[in-house]
């Protein structure tokens, strides 16, 4: 429970942080010509800002991967709980979840999976197709 709900403040840090920086900068545009030591400190304490900004995320994020180690070393999902199947890709330990379908590496990081090849060459395959069947007049009109 702690994880989703670290995840979710995560998730919604970035936006809320860029949507502060952009009301900042609407009352330093305000006030510019009414009392112009307002954009001043802003723009100066803005800088410094940035930082306890950046500092905020990075101690949020340290926080969501030591809970994701903590219930992957436990073998439990972080997310939701259930046991989690531990298996081998590349060089990466990966743990997939078959309650929520989600799969974390060692770091506690989420893992997305990577196109192979065969993939690709699937896909490649079916637009091929698909050009092949417009191009014999079995498209539109």
């Amino acid at each position: 429970m702690l994880y989703r709900i670290l995840r979710g403040i995560s998730e919604i840090y970035p936006k809320a942080c860029l949507l502060l920086f952009i009301g900042l900068f609407l009352v330093a545009f305000t006030f510019t010509m009414v009392y112009p030591l307002v954009p001043i400190v802003l723009i100066i304490s803005s800088v410094y800002l940035v930082v306890v900004v950046r500092c905020g995320y990075l101690v949020l994020k340290w926080a969501e991967l030591k809970v994701a180690r903590n219930k992957l070393a436990q073998g439990m999902c972080p997310a939701c709980g259930v046991r989690c199947d531990k298996r081998q890709v590349a060089e990466r330990s990966v743990h997939d979840c078959p309650g929520c379908r989600r799969g974390f590496t060692d770091t506690g990081e989420a893992h997305l999976p990577q196109e192979s090849a065969e993939t690709l060459g699937n896909t490649s395959q079916v637009e091929y197709q698909g050009n092949a069947v417009a191009a014999e007049g079995g498209g539109h009109g």
